[in-house]
């Protein structure tokens, strides 16, 4: 008897330790949400959080039944729409002519349009490509160089044909080696040589930022120099 005793004393004592801690909802007054406590008894313990309960779902409402006025408008409505239609498919030549000529107006003007963007997209790449007065001037005096090197080269080259023309009456291609150094030694006495040279064109290995304003109209005084000079060996 007394190990039955014990035995529920037991029972009743789990019992106690496994009750479900109790929870208390209430809603707010505020904005509907609900505040959640838990209390566990195991160790005296309040938690609390506040959950917010969905929206109730509405109704989808019925339609309202049309009333005769507005079933009367609707007809109307449709009788004038056609009306209309009927009135166009009539003159349907005559729209349709009015039609093609508006749309032969508005693609030849579109074609004008266009033909005037190209152009003056040109006009900008071009305005784009040609930079600033400044970079322009520098361009100019690079491609003068190479222009009075190219002169002078054909310059010395026709030289030698006429002094050897003029002096053995052979082309200097056919004189010998000794009337040949003759010859180009008289040419080489007019000091176009040296404007034949690769030297002579320094300003185009030069950067843009690298040159002063001093150097491109030193650069343009060189070269007009070199042209008088050209000039002068081509009248002997």
């Amino acid at each position: 008897m007394q190990a039955r005793a014990q035995q529920d004393r037991d029972i009743a004592e789990r019992q106690k330790h496994s009750l479900v801690p109790a929870t208390n909802e209430q809603p707010t007054n505020s904005d509907g949400k609900y505040e959640i406590v838990r209390h566990d008894a195991t160790n005296n313990t309040v938690e609390r959080r506040t959950i917010t309960p969905l929206p109730t779902p509405q109704r989808i409402q019925p339609a309202k039944p049309l009333t005769k006025p507005e079933l009367i408008e609707m007809l109307d409505e449709l009788r004038d729409d056609m009306a209309t239609e009927q009135e166009k498919f009539d003159r349907k030549d005559e729209i349709d002519a009015e039609r093609t000529t508006k749309r032969q107006g508005l693609s030849a003007k579109i074609n004008e349009l266009t033909q005037q963007l190209n152009e003056a997209q040109v006009e900008l790449d071009q305005l784009n490509r040609s930079g600033t007065v400044r970079e322009e001037f520098i361009a100019f005096a690079k491609q003068a160089e190479q222009r009075i090197t190219s002169i002078a080269t054909g310059t010395y080259g026709y030289l030698l044909e006429k002094f050897s023309k003029d002096r053995h009456e052979a082309s200097y291609r056919e004189l010998t080696p000794l009337l040949a150094e003759e010859i180009r030694f008289k040419v080489d006495r007019s000091g176009i040589r040296g404007l034949t040279q690769a030297s002579f064109a320094r300003l185009h290995a030069t950067p843009n930022d690298k040159i002063f304003n001093a150097t491109v109209e030193a650069t343009l005084e060189k070269v007009y120099t070199a042209t008088e000079k050209l000039e002068g060996a081509l009248e002997k």
